[in-house]
């Protein structure tokens, strides 16, 4: 299992200040829960999920069951594949050893299972979305504060991938750092 951690960096941007990072640990200590300030444009929800005590982070509302799985055509379309005529699924056909029909099949089971844990399951939408470098620059001579940790699993038997935070201060910096970029995404706990 791989993972990597990201710091958030004080005084790189406008919210994300010493003065903030000091009124969000009051708020803690009080209240016992993280200092989030939704955006009044919140466009995306980042759901975060207890799990053991660590906050698992999701990009839309979890999901228990793995929803039943797609098209190869309509996944493929969701790849940025234009099939749309007759002419663009024979090209693709052609090109990847396909047979039309096999077009409207589902994908295998095994197949979209690892497709979801790696790539389409809120988890996974949470770990591509906050990859972004402009999230977490790479800037030096700022002091770091907070952290969230990317947990990478590939293995024959799982290639999920997931993001973690250990602490509310974290929370409360990452809500911080989306609404100082103006990305329209609230942190919301779940009950």
């Amino acid at each position: 299992m791989a993972f990597s951690r990201r710091f958030f960096l004080v005084g790189a941007g406008s919210l994300v200040t010493s003065r903030f990072v000091s009124e969000a640990k009051t708020f803690i200590a009080d209240t016992k829960s993280p200092f989030l300030v939704a955006p009044a444009n919140a466009e995306k929800e980042l759901y975060v999920e207890w799990i053991e005590g660590v906050a698992r982070l999701h990009l839309g509302k979890p999901t228990v069951e793995l929803p039943p799985p797609p098209l190869w055509i309509d996944h493929l379309k969701s790849r940025g594949y234009k099939l749309d005529t007759a002419a663009e699924i024979d090209a693709l056909c052609h090109t990847n050893e396909f047979y039309g029909m096999d077009l409207f099949n589902p994908l295998d089971g095994i197949g979209w299972e690892d497709q979801w844990e790696h790539t389409d399951s809120p988890e996974a939408k949470a770990y591509a979305f906050l990859q972004d470098p402009k999230i977490f620059p790479k800037l030096r001579g700022f002091e770091r504060e907070g952290s969230i940790v990317f947990e990478s699993f590939p293995n024959p038997m799982s290639s999920a991938h997931w993001v973690e935070v250990h602490d509310h201060l974290s929370l409360s910096l990452l809500q911080a750092r989306l609404n100082e970029l103006d990305l329209g995404v609230a942190v919301k706990i779940m009950d």
